[in-house]
């Protein structure tokens, strides 16, 4: 009504058409490829409005029926797929039937479980067809609350580790945004962690079993979640209690943070040589006041903490009677305030710690 047609949009309008609506009236929308495909044919063919008409009055309504039917805790296709094959003839069209869709999974999801996998196969479709927002709002409405109920019902234990219900969460790394995930760690998981790291190193443990547990923790996250600042943090906290642990130092904010040694290791790394000013000129570091009462151990700790590397010594493994530590992936020791690297021939060499540094970050 109100569009000035032309003989050939008259003929499509008053032959062509009444056979389209005919045809759509009894399409299945849940076979949709044969209707996508039909209309894809006939776009370079057909006036823009002939078009607009085709999918606002015959497809659309006949989609928002059919996903007012449709049930996802009954219906065995997924209904992505026969949505998604319409999103580059409709786009923002289908926002209409997307809030229909959300409250319908939402109410799926009342008894579900972090344990049963297919709510992680429904959404995740979904992530980039959903704006981030109501996406965002979903999850924490509907999967966030029963994430952080199975991490505080988690149980932490070095000993006899049922690491199951953590890794029903870990699933979900891909699916809820980065910051999102990183706070619910944060909040529900690294607080009983770190309750049983300290009452773990109370009690007089072997410090390498402590040091294998940590690294096994962090090695379940991706790298960009332990590069997360959030998560970040809460490790560097572990690290730092596990260091003031076997330095015998309060649990302060204060309190210095020591290399992770034994006692005995300790004792003989502080019976080394003090450092003098040709080890920081070594090391790239200018002695000053801040730096001159250091030992080099200490530094290399430091830097280490500060790249976020681990440094802790190999248990019972030594080089020429010096003790070897591990830096990030690297085995190395320290002479006299020279630090040598161990090649992947098995051999020793000289190194720089910025150098160093530079090997564990993997840059050289």
């Amino acid at each position: 009504e109100g569009i000035r047609m032309n003989m050939y949009e008259k003929m499509l309008w008053n032959v062509w058409m009444p056979k389209v609506r005919l045809a759509v009236s009894g399409w299945s929308c849940r076979n949709c490829d044969p209707l996508v495909e039909f209309i894809e044919s006939w776009i370079p063919l057909l006036p823009r409005w002939l078009t607009s008409n085709i999918v606002d009055q015959l497809v659309l309504p006949r989609l928002q029926v059919e996903v007012n039917e449709w049930s996802p805790t009954t219906d065995i296709v997924p209904i992505h797929s026969w949505i998604h094959p319409w999103l580059p003839l409709l786009g923002q069209r289908l926002q209409i039937v997307y809030p229909t869709i959300r409250q319908k999974l939402a109410g799926a999801l009342t008894a579900w479980h972090p344990s049963d996998p297919s709510a992680k196969s429904i959404l995740k479709p979904w992530i980039n067809v959903f704006t981030a927002g109501s996406m965002d709002v979903f999850l924490q409405n509907n999967i966030i609350p029963k994430l952080a109920l199975c991490l505080e019902e988690f149980v932490v234990n070095p000993r006899q580790q049922n690491i199951e219900p953590f890794q029903w969460v870990m699933t979900w790394q891909g699916v809820c945004p980065e910051n999102r995930f990183a706070q619910l760690l944060e909040r529900h998981f690294f607080p009983n962690w770190t309750r049983v790291l300290c009452s773990w190193l109370s009690n007089n443990p072997d410090y390498e079993e402590v040091t294998k547990w940590y690294l096994g923790w962090k090695s379940m996250l991706s790298q960009s979640l332990q590069n997360n600042p959030v998560v970040k943090n809460q490790f560097s906290n572990a690290l730092n209690i596990m260091n003031r642990a076997v330095s015998g130092k309060p649990s302060g904010a204060d309190a210095p943070s020591l290399p992770y040694f034994t006692s005995i290791e300790r004792k003989r790394a502080a019976e080394a040589a003090a450092e003098k000013r040709a080890a920081y000129l070594q090391a790239g570091v200018p002695q000053t006041a801040s730096t001159e009462g250091l030992r080099f151990i200490d530094l290399v700790q430091k830097k280490a903490e500060d790249a976020g590397i681990l440094f802790v010594p190999v248990v019972g493994k030594k080089h020429d009677g010096k003790t070897v530590y591990t830096f990030g992936a690297q085995a190395i020791y320290i002479d006299r305030s020279v630090l040598f690297v161990q090649s992947s021939k098995g051999g020793w060499a000289p190194v720089s710690l910025d150098n160093l540094l530079e090997i564990a970050k993997g840059k050289i």
